[in-house]
């Protein structure tokens, strides 16, 4: 075959079965007057333009083959998230997708995705390899390129024509489609990625709250303990003390705690939200290198005064905690709590345990904040986020295939890994209430929500602008002990109030600072939750 026959056929091979997700949502476009069929080949053709401009800087001897096998397996993988979980391409999903560990890319693994690439992608791959390119000399072929570009150029030019006001007004009310047209998707939520990617060496990190500072405690006043838990896919909407249906936090129920129900995150990614809530950006000024060009609100405390440590099971800090203490715990093999498949989080109530001790022994003085990011309820494989005691709704679904699973099995394995959340954040309260040598408070606030099928999408990550509400709905809960409280001077009544007010993650890092009653510029009074309530 002549290489332009080549690059048109696997542009057609990429609009057929590469692009479900798309077509589904292009069919359902309003079609500006025209009639459909003619407004839906419209818009195929300028696919297909679009898709020819990706193929064709790499089109000549050497470069074509090894090009387009990439570009079909690439394309094979995002069809088959686009199809199954309803996810979509940019900057943030490919950031989740290079830097996870092998432990949560494995489990992702399933016989299901492995048919589908082969399938969408192996199987063209091979093609491609096996056909023999007719290659002419050089000037022939650059010059039957030329005329490939101008093709591309008429026809765009006449789909533009026909139907291009309702191309362009459906286009522009359905922001989705730009994240899910294969592969341009793709090609561009790489570049974003790689232009916020650079390298982190040279990123200066810029001080933040030096001035910081805490008033002397009072004669004979206890250490403070704060424990911060960063939940994980943690959403309002299957909340039991937030009006869910299910009780799915009976533990949290019996325990004086002010539970937040009007509460946004930063970002329906950890990548975006766990870092955001820790600066002081704001979700509308937030980006990873601005974040990582500043000190953060662990800083600050640090700053002030207060021993800061971090223990995670997660998928690490995103670069928040790499200035303070911080333990990785999801590859240990205590036998315990740990499998081949991941660590529960009771090995985080343990390690707090174990840091709690240093304060009857002397190794550990002075006031702590103490952060425990979760395992919580990671997806898809939701019924591996829980010992089997914990196994309360069924069926489950017993599968990261969770379209091969009913509605009811997947959001009873949701609800078991929740049920498990609650059992840890009452564990940790139980510690701090314990301890008599202390004054103890535990803030948990979740990173971001999950979607459970609802609408066709599963998990999370679905860029913030039309993200479901429950992706970005999250719980937030406040236990204080008596002395933590009464040193912070806040008022239970006035607190109950605050916690129906509508909060998010832009509130976090001026809580914190306010709950350790830090003295800074960089603290702003007026977006602390508890500001009002401190008398």
């Amino acid at each position: 075959m002549r290489a332009n026959t080549v690059l048109l056929l696997c542009t057609a091979w990429l609009l057929a079965f590469a692009n479900f997700r798309a077509w589904k949502l292009l069919a359902a476009l309003d079609s500006g007057g025209l009639p459909h069929w003619l407004f839906l080949l419209c818009l195929g053709a300028l696919l297909a333009m679009t898709t020819l401009v990706l193929l064709l800087p790499l089109s000549f001897k050497w470069a074509i083959k090894p090009w387009l096998v990439i570009v079909l397996l690439c394309a094979a993988a995002a069809a088959f998230f686009m199809d199954d979980f309803g996810a979509v391409v940019d900057r943030h999903t490919l950031r989740s997708v290079f830097e996870t560990n092998a432990r949560e890319a494995g489990e992702w693994l399933s016989w299901r995705m492995a048919w589908k690439i082969a399938v969408a992608g192996v199987v063209p791959a091979l093609l491609v390899l096996w056909t023999r390119i007719d290659w002419r000399p050089l000037p022939r072929e650059l010059w039957s390129r030329i005329k490939l570009v101008l093709v591309v150029i008429v026809m765009s030019a006449i789909a533009i024509g026909i139907g291009g006001r309702g191309i362009a007004s459906s286009l522009r009310n359905q922001r989705e489609l730009g994240h899910v047209i294969n592969p341009m998707a793709i090609a561009s939520g790489i570049y974003a990625y790689v232009d916020n990617a650079r390298p982190q060496a040279a990123i200066v990190v810029q001080p933040l709250g030096r001035d910081a500072t805490r008033p002397a405690a009072p004669a004979g006043a206890k250490p403070q303990v704060l424990v911060f838990i960063a939940g994980e896919s943690a959403r309002a909407a299957s909340w039991g003390l937030s009006g869910y249906a299910r009780q799915t936090t009976p533990q949290l129920a019996t325990l004086p705690v002010a539970n937040f129900t009007d509460m946004h995150s930063c970002g329906t990614d950890t990548a975006v939200s766990l870092p955001c809530m820790f600066s002081n950006l704001g979700r509308r000024d937030f980006s990873e290198r601005a974040a990582l060009s500043r000190e953060n609100a662990l800083d600050v405390l640090a700053h002030a005064g207060v021993d800061v440590a971090w223990f995670d099971n997660n998928t690490g800090d995103k670069g928040i905690a790499r200035r303070v203490h911080e333990t990785e715990l999801q590859n240990s093999t205590d036998p315990k709590w740990c499998s081949a498949r991941n660590c529960f989080d009771g090995i985080l109530v343990d390690a707090l345990k174990r840091t709690l001790a240093g304060t009857h022994d002397g190794s550990m003085r002075g006031d702590r904040v103490i952060v425990l990011h979760v395992k919580g309820s990671h997806g898809p494989a939701y019924y591996q986020r829980y010992p089997a005691e914990f196994e309360r709704f069924t069926p489950v679904c017993r599968s990261n295939e969770l379209q091969t699973c009913t509605p009811e099995q997947i959001r009873n394995a949701y609800d078991n890994s929740v049920l498990y959340t609650d059992s840890i954040i009452a564990s940790v309260i139980a510690l701090l209430r314990d301890d008599h040598a202390i004054d103890g408070a535990l803030l948990f606030v979740s990173d971001h929500g999950e979607s459970l099928g609802e609408n066709g999408l599963y998990l999370h990550g679905a860029p913030y602008a039309f993200a479901p509400d429950v992706q970005t709905r999250i719980p937030m809960v406040l236990w204080m002990s008596d002395g933590f409280r009464q040193r912070d001077g806040v008022d239970a009544a006035c607190l109950a109030r605050q916690a129906a007010q509508p909060w998010s993650h832009d509130n976090i890092f001026d809580f914190l600072l306010g709950m350790m009653q830090v003295r800074s510029s960089a603290y702003r009074p007026q977006l602390d939750p508890l500001r009002q309530c401190r008398t």
